[in-house]
């Protein structure tokens, strides 16, 4: 380890680390998981580290997301998993590990997602139906901006963004010949997929949720239960 990436010193033993002397205490790793990270102290200017290591995977994946999420590179990752490895080299956060990254690893865009219905009454929905769903979710939970949902033939289609000026574009149409079934699809950016993704493990009426870059879709490949 490089002294530019010397631990802080109240960091617990393991694979997730925060430098020390780089916190700008943005809020991000208590955010995202606070069950992780804690400050050292409740003063202006304190510093963020680990108070405890991931225990489950649901808290590997929060540790992942504050890794992704950062803005000043000050949490890393120092363990060998190979799986971690690769999805933070997907996420483009490759940069943030300490191991060497495997061969052959480089960032991909998920932006393809298949989703079915969970339920008979969601069977019958429209493609103008399962949008209405997430665009709700957006202005409910995040209180994103959202243009008018348009039909076309089978599919439908909107766009939601964080600021007036960076529209994403969303679609959704019909998958199969069999009704309940759809794929979204979008033209924005990780976190656009991250927040489709965390609208859908939130919603009741979806599920058996798969994961798609343009090159896995098109080449029929199996896909993944989560972008990166």
């Amino acid at each position: 380890m490089s002294k530019q990436n010397a631990p802080h010193p109240k960091n617990v033993a393991g694979d997730f680390y925060v430098v020390d002397q780089c916190c700008t205490a943005c809020g991000v790793p208590t955010h995202h998981a606070p069950e992780t990270f804690a400050f050292e102290n409740d003063q202006s200017g304190a510093s963020c580290y680990v108070h405890r290591q991931p225990t489950s995977p649901e808290e590997v994946d929060r540790a992942l997301m504050v890794v992704r999420c950062q803005e000043f590179g000050c949490i890393r990752y120092r363990g060998t998993n190979p799986v971690i490895l690769r999805r933070l080299t997907e996420a483009d956060s490759g940069d943030q590990c300490d191991a060497p990254l495997p061969a052959g690893l480089r960032p991909v865009l998920r932006n393809h997602v298949a989703v079915e219905a969970k339920s008979r009454d969601a069977r019958s929905w429209e493609s103008d139906i399962v949008l209405k769903r997430f665009c709700q979710w957006l202005t409910d939970q995040l209180r994103h901006q959202t243009t008018p949902i348009i039909r076309s033939g089978s599919g439908a289609s909107f766009s939601f963004s964080w600021t007036e000026k960076n529209f994403h574009p969303v679609m959704a149409s019909p998958l199969g010949d069999g009704p309940g079934r759809w794929l979204l699809q979008h033209s924005g950016n990780l976190a656009a997929s991250e927040t489709i993704d965390e609208w859908l493990k939130g919603e009741d009426e979806l599920g058996a949720v798969r994961w798609y870059s343009q090159e896995e879709w098109t080449r029929g490949l199996p896909g993944q239960t989560r972008p990166w």
